[in-house]
């Protein structure tokens, strides 16, 4: 009877640990910064500039900006434009959110950021756009550090190409692009940013310079840097 007890118990014991041992392989990863670099720009690359997709911004819709469907855990998190149109924080969630499931898919993981649930990534997405983030004007900064998903970037000079980048001009508007370089003065000093969005000025998704200072350019006090990942 004993042997026959200590058999019938061995089983679900088994069970349990091969559970356990499947839910940990499974467990919620925040990748290596460089990884998702390498996602995010492989991802912009497959994005054309001949103006496919348009910039739109119709600021009275509750419409999120994305050129294409967004579904995260069976939910749609983000409707497209029919069209493929954009405007630049839509476009800049968009690719975050796409060079994640490539990254995923890449390594065989089931596609999940962090730990967040589809609500909590709509939630995410509200501080991304400037939603509910309590008159904090990082935004993206702001998004990625409360979910642990990134960190802030606290010094100009160490931004690289694949970070996201929130920043507000004199004029008092903003925009929400992913880094390419600095524009550099002729004393190697930073007088200037060169970015990848979504803007009227290239017609659409596009490289552009803006240079700061003066009554309408960048202001450099208000440049917000986010990396995604795990900090080194």
């Amino acid at each position: 009877m004993v042997k026959l007890v200590r058999r019938r118990c061995a089983i679900p014991v088994a069970v349990a640990l091969c559970a356990a041992l499947a839910a940990a392989s499974e467990k919620p990863v925040v990748p290596p910064a460089g990884e998702f670099h390498e996602a995010l720009l492989a991802v912009i690359a497959t994005y054309p500039t001949d103006g496919t997709h348009a910039y739109w911004w119709p600021k009275d819709s509750a419409w999120a900006g994305t050129t294409r469907d967004l579904v995260y855990q069976g939910q749609v998190v983000a409707e497209g434009d029919p069209q493929g149109r954009c405007y630049c924080c839509g476009l800049t969630f968009e690719v975050f959110f796409r060079a994640w499931e490539k990254w995923c898919t890449d390594r065989k993981r089931t596609f999940r950021i962090g730990d967040l649930t589809a609500e909590a990534l709509l939630a995410m997405r509200g501080l991304w756009y400037g939603s509910g983030a309590d008159g904090d004007r990082t935004l993206i900064r702001h998004a990625l550090v409360t979910h642990r998903l990134g960190f802030a970037v606290d010094s100009l000079a160490d931004a690289r190409p694949g970070d996201f980048v929130q920043f507000w001009r004199k004029s008092g508007s903003g925009h929400s692009v992913v880094f390419q370089a600095w524009v550099r003065g002729a004393d190697g000093g930073i007088r200037g940013i060169r970015y990848w969005s979504c803007q009227k000025a290239t017609q659409g998704i596009g490289v552009r310079e803006e240079e700061f200072g003066g009554e309408q350019g960048v202001d450099p006090a208000q440049v917000y840097v986010a990396r995604v990942g795990l900090k080194p």
